[in-house]
């Protein structure tokens, strides 16, 4: 089996390349980009370098103007910037903010490179935002995922109730091409809540316990009329194929919790 090329956008201090790279050595990030706007000081490139070393492909550069230099690739990852559907800033304008907005850097980026999968994250309250038009933000993503021939699975995961000592819950999204990749082709023929509960990706990786009844609905793709009307009560389990959106409330498979006493050291 060979490599699987990498491409890390918004890679902050490398959080998803040092998951990869544990995961298994296939996994080779050949390009990276992290930079924050209107500021002289960049920490977190700083930190990814110290971490990763200095290479022509570890970019710091407003990504509307680095993405024209993004390899082609098997796996795009990142942590797109959050703080516009963050519930701890006020008024928050959700994709219409500032950094909302990237989401259409990632979308540029999946036109233009066509990768056969995707992994994102961001805060839970992804799903709800804005707080005007529940879900639409959300929607707006899914829209644009349905209308390049993707699907998507994505699951709320709260760190803590999988064995990670901090309460962290943020949204995961995993998108892949239907009909140009093996697993597009596997999953064509399993029921949507089949993969919410036991055969898709998320649910392989963190096993549900239970789940609540599903609920679902259908979304075009004509993002303006999406952006414009769209509303729906997103839980924190679901999959999207084909504008089919099916959603349910999961209770999770806990693992053995992490306590502070197992990870602080004396001195």
């Amino acid at each position: 089996m060979g490599d699987i090329r990498v491409v890390e956008l918004f890679a902050g201090v490398g959080g998803f390349r040092l998951g990869l790279e544990a995961a298994s050595d296939r996994y080779k990030v050949i390009w990276a980009n992290q930079w924050e706007p209107y500021k002289d000081d960049q920490w977190a490139f700083d930190c990814y370098v110290s971490h990763f070393g200095k290479s022509p492909n570890h970019v710091c550069k407003d990504i509307a103007v680095a993405k024209k230099d993004i390899p082609d690739h098997d796996l795009l990852v990142g942590g797109f910037p959050c703080q516009d559907y963050s519930i701890m800033k006020k008024n928050s304008a959700g994709i219409e903010g500032k950094k909302g907005v990237l989401w259409w850097q990632i979308r540029d980026t999946l036109i233009a490179k066509k990768p056969p999968f995707c992994l994102l994250e961001n805060v839970d309250r992804l799903l709800k935002s804005p707080a005007k038009q529940r879900g639409r933000d959300f929607g707006v993503i899914l829209a644009c995922f349905a209308e390049l021939g993707y699907s998507v699975e994505w699951r709320v995961v709260n760190a803590a109730l999988y064995g990670a000592a901090q309460r962290r819950r943020r949204t995961f999204i995993f998108a892949y091409k239907n009909d140009d990749t093996k697993y597009g082709k596997d999953m064509n023929g399993i029921s949507a809540e089949d993969i919410i509960k036991s055969q898709g990706f998320m649910a392989k990786a963190f096993p549900i316990a239970d789940t609540e009844d599903f609920k679902k609905t259908t979304i075009g793709t004509d993002i303006v009329e999406v952006s414009d009307k769209f509303s729906f009560a997103f839980e924190n389990a679901g999959y999207m194929t084909g504008g089919e959106i099916t959603t349910a409330k999961i209770k999770e498979q806990e693992e053995k919790p992490i306590t502070l006493g197992e990870i602080l050291q004396e001195e």
